[in-house]
């Protein structure tokens, strides 16, 4: 694996901001960054023995794609409920989001395994609503929650710890440069 303290100093550098917002459709155009990605979030759980990633939509089924081949593990997406999902037979909404609605998100239950260990991985974690909703996916099949891994966190401390969340760059970091 890369290390994750020269992926996140590139990373952190090249983060585009969009009318002072960062902007995570730009750091997936850049090829050097995409590159970065995968093995930076994948390197707290190098050893985790992780056998699934879940991936809620939007951005996180690309960067779960990246975290799973990382791993060796393979991908489960969790889908928005107004999005097609042959055979989605679970789902669960989240907690208002940091837009002030909930969201649901649908999976299939043969997808997650009681013998899985599975990863959650996204692009940001604000109120944790998202992970929150997968994590509840996780464990009503069995499977053992094992973190989670997000490109920016812009969380408090207490949803970080809740939800065992590793994270590569800080929201005040980037809009700080």
């Amino acid at each position: 694996m890369i290390d994750r303290a020269t992926a996140r100093a590139a990373v952190l550098a090249g983060f585009p901001l969009v009318n002072d917002h960062p902007d995570v459709a730009g750091v997936l155009r850049r090829p050097d960054l995409l590159a970065e990605l995968g093995p930076a979030l994948a390197a707290p759980y190098a050893d985790a023995d992780v056998s699934v990633v879940c991936a809620p939509e939007a951005r996180g089924p690309i960067l779960g794609a990246l975290v799973a081949v990382e791993l060796g593990a393979g991908l489960v997406l969790v889908r928005k409920d107004d999005r097609n999902h042959p055979g989605a037979d679970r789902r669960v909404v989240s907690s208002p989001t940091w837009r002030g609605a909930s969201e649901s998100f649908q999976t299939r239950s043969w997808d997650i395994e009681p013998a899985d260990r599975v990863l959650v991985v996204d692009d940001w974690v604000t109120t944790g609503s998202s992970l929150r909703a997968v994590r509840s996916l996780v464990l009503d099949a069995g499977a053992r929650y094992v973190g989670a891994s997000v490109l920016v966190r812009k969380a408090d401390d207490e949803t970080i710890d809740d939800l065992a969340v590793e994270w590569l760059v800080h929201f005040d970091e980037i809009v700080g440069r």
